[in-house]
């Protein structure tokens, strides 16, 4: 098997390679002229041949017109007397890479005048006496080595052309990828500027509305002044630590107006899980949470999640399909869970846009999202989120 190493340096530095292997012909070709005596003609015509071959790749068609122009001269000079050298194997060569490099114009042009070179050559073969039979053999044989030099050279730039638009693909299916990838992002945190506003309005409210019963009930009844001044302080905080998670993936978001509706959240999870049974979904649904309810950013990331994982459900799992969510909490952890069995439709994918907004909210709680294939068909989506956070 050839050294990948090596394929690379030959594509990366053409010329050297080239002269590489052209010294190597011309070192083989000056040895078999020594070895049957080979005159001043015979070493000139091989330099003339071969040393052309040094910058076939990167020249093609100077290179083919300087063989081409040196198996002329031994056509015309020696012809009757040495006929083929060994050096003649530069012709094939260039027809080859004329057809793999050069242009196809180039390519066609190359091919008729080493056709034309090959049945010349076999025609004035010196060793007489020949039959035409003969010539016509041998020239039809230089022809057939000529022709499969330039197949070979068209498969090549054949094959590279494909690389190249393979590669041009890939590339464009990547920047596509990444495109629709950005711009999912770019949706859900317009979705998450919504539902912030949400949080954030109502956070406001609650502060205004104690602070002015705070302030009417300061003189009458001071500690239930003191106790809006608590609520207030609450709510701050709430609202200060929920736009600190969300400013980094915050969106101005221009268009539209604000949705009036409460922000959903764990409390909206039995109405989330009716509706969906309704249209047909066997859904289940178990909680274990704390007394004391989550704060509203928890609450919507927790409602969204199982949101999107349903969603999944009843778009990858078939109409048959049977879900379960869990929610719950322990000393760390609020854990949301959404499995289904996957009974139809189980080979679909539904890792999509969603589950990137998904991760998204969820990385900007600091917590964890995975989705993966259950052994027993199906998908399990689990969502680990810290309360460490928790107000």
């Amino acid at each position: 098997m050839v050294d990948e190493g090596l394929v690379r340096w030959w594509r990366a530095h053409p010329v050297a390679a080239d002269a590489g292997t052209a010294f190597a012909l011309l070192g083989v070709c000056v040895l078999m002229g020594l070895l049957v005596n080979g005159g001043v003609v015979y070493f000139g015509l091989t330099v003339a041949l071969l040393v052309p071959l040094i910058g076939r790749r990167r020249w093609p068609s100077a290179t083919a017109v300087a063989v081409a122009a040196a198996a002329g001269v031994q056509w015309l000079t020696v012809r009757d007397t040495i006929g083929a050298l060994p050096a003649d194997l530069a012709v094939p060569v260039v027809v080859y890479t004329v057809a793999a490099h050069g242009s196809r114009d180039a390519g066609r042009l190359t091919l008729v005048a080493g056709l034309g070179g090959a049945v010349l050559g076999g025609w004035s073969w010196p060793q007489l006496p020949m039959p035409a039979v003969a010539h016509l053999l041998v020239g039809s044989a230089l022809a057939g080595t000529v022709a499969a030099a330039w197949l070979g050279g068209a498969w090549q730039r054949s094959r590279h052309s494909e690389f190249a638009a393979l590669a041009a693909h890939a590339a464009l299916l990547e920047r596509e990828g990444a495109q629709r990838t950005r711009l999912a992002v770019l949706e859900e945190r317009t979705r998450i500027a919504r539902d912030l506003h949400d949080i954030l309005a109502h956070s406001l409210a609650v502060i205004i509305a104690q602070s002015d019963g705070g302030r009417y009930a300061a003189l009458a009844e001071p500690h239930r002044a003191i106790d809006a001044l608590r609520a207030i302080g609450d709510h701050g905080r709430a609202a200060l630590a929920d736009t600190r998670r969300a400013i980094g993936v915050l969106r101005e978001d221009t268009h539209g107006e604000p949705n009036p509706a409460p922000t959903p959240g764990v409390a909206e999870l039995t109405d989330l899980t009716d509706d969906l049974r309704a249209a047909g979904l066997s859904v289940t649904l178990s909680t274990d949470l704390p007394a004391d309810p989550l704060d509203t950013g928890l609450g919507l990331l927790a409602y969204r999640i199982v949101q999107e994982g349903l969603t999944n459900v009843v778009k990858h799992a078939g109409p048959t399909a049977r879900a379960e969510v869990s929610v719950r909490t322990d000393a760390r952890w609020l854990r949301v869970e959404v499995t289904d069995d996957g009974h139809a439709g189980s080979t679909g994918s539904p890792g999509g846009f969603g589950l990137i907004g998904m991760r998204e909210r969820v990385e900007s709680y600091g917590g964890t999202v995975t989705l993966a294939y259950r052994d027993g068909g199906g998908h399990h989506l689990a969502a680990m989120i810290p309360l460490t956070e928790q107000r």
